[in-house]
């Protein structure tokens, strides 16, 4: 085996210029990738914007090759249509990348990129590896995979060389779904280039900020909504703060009813750098979710020295702890109600928060787990 192995990433989700931020822990996780192996990405989208195929090609700040192919949406016989074409693409563009013949593929997301994994596989006779962020694994996670999927889900599971789920919590999940393939946890990624800790000073005005898809069942802004409401109404100078490329008017029918509705902002969508911005800003992250893995929003708030507060639930207790922020239980409104009031009195060393990040979620600590990883499976014959 090469020192640095030639891996090829594959990835059900990743950011095109129809969906900017889809996946764009993938690219995290390249760049760890990137400091112990050479890698390269082909990633195919079907498009309705395209009127024909469109290779997209990027040697910054590694290979990738984003292909659109024209949707076809011919009633049955267009998705037939689709696979094929979505099939052709990956066997196509897989050769054509700086790597010739990659010593092995790195899938993210079994479902449903893990058809196209397994066929290359086939085609060259190398190890197949995944990365899994997906929630459906858990039993409370909504929508749920339909049978179909599910049965797809096993099959590819069972055919991996190694899964590396982002948390204990998420491989426990999958051990349980039916995936008993040889695991090895590999949590995403922060760049600490960009979350930059910065000391928090008293000010007149206590922020909280909540950062996520808005996504209403899995998110369960509301709850948060409630808490700040009630929070509100006993302490004036609090204000809350939103990052998010989700819809804010399904909130639109909850605020007008609210009195305090000025000390809400939202900021809308932003890149990684506003992220790390909202986050030196405030005082205290605070998520509210049903179901998570591994929030890749509580490693960037850790590297920048901001306390947290987050329901325990999924992976986040890997990460939340009471050095760090405040555990409340899911749908708890009066338990955060009383964590946002809690956490004001307590004092955070901003530097050992950031020492913490850097040594679990680094690029350099993850590009080493990946690289344990990819020397697992190359040392071992290809079934």
């Amino acid at each position: 085996m090469e020192l640095r192995p030639k891996v090829l990433f594959i990835s059900s989700w990743y950011p095109t210029e129809l969906k900017p931020t889809e996946g764009n822990f993938v690219q995290q996780h390249m760049l760890a990738a990137q400091r112990v192996a050479d890698v390269a990405i082909v990633h195919i989208s079907l498009s309705t914007s395209h009127q024909q195929l469109t290779h997209v090609v990027s040697s910054a700040p590694f290979e990738s090759h984003v292909i659109y192919v024209p949707k076809n949406e011919i009633f049955i016989i267009g998705r037939l249509v689709n696979y094929f074409r979505i099939f052709a693409a990956y066997w196509r563009y897989s050769a054509q990348t700086q790597l010739g013949k990659p010593d092995l593929i790195h899938a993210n997301v079994l479902f449903p990129i893990g058809f196209v994994g397994l066929l290359l596989k086939r085609r060259w006779s190398i190890p197949l590896v995944f990365t899994e962020h997906w929630t459906c694994y858990h039993e409370e996670a909504q929508p749920q995979p339909t049978r179909l999927q599910q049965y797809a889900m096993r099959w590819i599971g069972k055919r991996a060389n190694l899964v590396m789920p982002v948390s204990v919590d998420l491989a426990a999940a999958m051990q349980r779904f039916g995936i008993n393939s040889m695991m090895k946890v590999v949590p995403n990624v922060v760049d600490p280039g960009i979350f930059v800790p910065v000391a928090k000073r008293p000010h007149r005005v206590f922020r909280f900020v909540h950062i996520s898809s808005l996504d209403p069942l899995q998110k369960n802004f509301h709850l948060l909504l409630r808490a700040f409401y009630k929070l509100k109404k006993q302490q004036a100078n609090v204000e809350l703060h939103v990052i998010s490329d989700g819809d804010f008017n399904a909130y639109g029918q909850l605020l007008n009813g609210f009195d305090f509705a000025n000390s809400i902002h939202f900021h809308g969508r932003q890149n990684s750098a506003g992220v790390a911005a909202m986050l030196q800003f405030a005082d205290v992250l605070v998520l509210s979710s049903r179901f998570e893995n591994l929030p890749c929003v509580l490693i960037e708030a850790l590297c920048t020295g901001t306390p947290m507060i987050a329901t325990n639930v999924g992976g986040v207790a890997e990460v939340v702890n009471e050095s760090n922020g405040i555990l409340i239980e899911s749908e708890d409104e009066d338990g955060l109600l009383a964590a946002m009031i809690n956490i004001q009195q307590r004092q955070f060393n901003v530097q050992e928060l950031h020492l913490v990040a850097l040594q679990k979620y680094s690029p350099s600590a993850i590009g080493a787990l990946f690289l344990e990883a990819y020397q697992l499976v190359l040392n071992k014959d290809v079934a």
